[in-house]
């Protein structure tokens, strides 16, 4: 595997696009990825949220279409419709001066207007959701026949989510054996290469340097909170920490708006991010986000699964992750291409254990705060009373 790839062995028109965006070093995933995606061959990709691994995959599946060959020839299969979006936002980015035909096909939009644009527009590359894309397939309106390449982002949250898996390999398998297969993650599930053996007999894989959360940029605190005063806490810590961009984490899904709520009742600028929205609904609050209309986004794993925005100074967790590959994702959204981040668990009595699985299974340091005089402190001094 060549540790010396550059993005100057990349065709012309990829190497262009990413030099106008300033893109000119690989990060460490996309040294490893890239030659032997290149060569063709299948692989598993491990790395952290924030370290390039979108277009460690897209470069390659770009790299291998043929401009002047008609019909599908890539495919990127994507958890949820916003990561679907930003994938396509991102291949849109790279292809401005050499148009490549693509499309996007995500569950909850129109599928007859999808299946009228085909009629019209025969794409090369197609990004979506499994289960649209699957629809799309068995309707005929998508051959695949001559796909050379499938690359599955977020593989470990597709293999948990049952329909999004089957969806996933239905398409794997209509596409053929010569397919090349490129899944990456921020973790690997156990007996990966087993599960998808079927569909990808031979297949490599690959790591970034580093732990799993290991970035000396971003801290990991703790403070200790009862359960009923924790929104209390996280509004205090909002004001303390003067936060402009800031995700806040909750369990339940219908905790999210009331959390939201809460906080916009005392003057913070929050708004609520759920799977129960629509999906122009979402995209209004991440567009108010990223703007900075927003300073505050309210939301669950799945909602922000695979997010993608710049600048994230905290995460505060206002429920404890439920297991350590949850703490992973929710702390990915902070600290991204070695950006400074803080991530802050609200730990209440009955979660205390956790503490010390997140500390073996992440490797991370966890540091304990005190909220004081509307200020973090290590001091136990000045512990504030429960």
């Amino acid at each position: 595997m060549s540790e010396t790839f550059s993005f100057t062995d990349l065709p012309a028109f990829l190497t262009n696009a990413l030099t106008e965006q300033g893109l000119t070093e690989p990060t460490d995933i996309q040294i490893k990825m890239i030659p032997e995606a290149l060569a063709g061959q299948s692989l598993i990709a491990r790395s952290q949220t924030g370290t390039g691994k979108t277009l460690a995959f897209l470069l390659p599946a770009l790299a291998k279409i043929e401009q002047d060959k008609k019909g599908l020839q890539a495919i990127v299969l994507a958890p949820t419709q916003e990561l679907a979006m930003q994938v396509v936002d991102v291949a849109k980015n790279l292809t401005k001066n050499h148009p490549i035909e693509i499309g996007a096909f995500i569950g909850g939009a129109n599928i007859k207007r999808q299946v009228e644009r085909l009629k019209k527009q025969k794409p090369q590359l197609a990004i979506g959701t499994p289960g649209r894309l699957l629809e799309l397939i068995e309707m005929k309106k998508l051959k695949i026949h001559e796909v050379q390449v499938v690359a599955i982002d977020e593989a470990d949250r597709m293999m948990a989510e049952r329909p999004s898996w089957e969806a996933t390999m239905q398409i794997a398998k209509r596409a053929g054996r010569d397919t090349q297969f490129l899944f990456v993650s921020a973790t690997i599930p156990k007996d990966f290469s087993a599960q998808v053996a079927d569909v990808a007999p031979f297949v490599v894989q690959v790591e970034a340097e580093g732990g799993l959360l290991e970035t000396e940029k971003v801290e990991h605190l703790f403070i200790r909170v009862d359960t009923r005063d924790r929104i209390d806490m996280a509004r205090r810590l909002i004001h303390a920490e003067k936060i402009e961009k800031g995700i806040v984490f909750v369990n339940q899904l219908d905790t999210v708006s009331e959390t939201a709520e809460k906080f916009t009742y005392r003057g913070i600028k929050a708004l609520p991010l759920s799977s129960e929205q629509s999906k122009q609904e979402r995209e209004q609050a991440l567009n108010q986000f990223r703007k900075g209309e927003t300073h505050i986004l309210v939301a669950t794993d799945v909602a922000a699964r695979g997010l993608d925005v710049d600048d994230v100074t905290h995460i505060i967790q206002l429920d404890p992750p439920a297991s350590p590959d949850s703490y992973l994702h929710r702390a990915g959204r902070t600290g991204r291409m070695g950006k400074a981040g803080t991530v802050i668990t609200l730990i209440d009595p009955k979660s205390e254990y956790k503490l010390e699985k997140y500390r073996r299974d992440l490797k991370i340091e966890l540091a304990e705060r005190f909220l004081a005089h509307g200020r973090l402190s290590d001091d136990t001094r000045n512990k504030t009373r429960r």
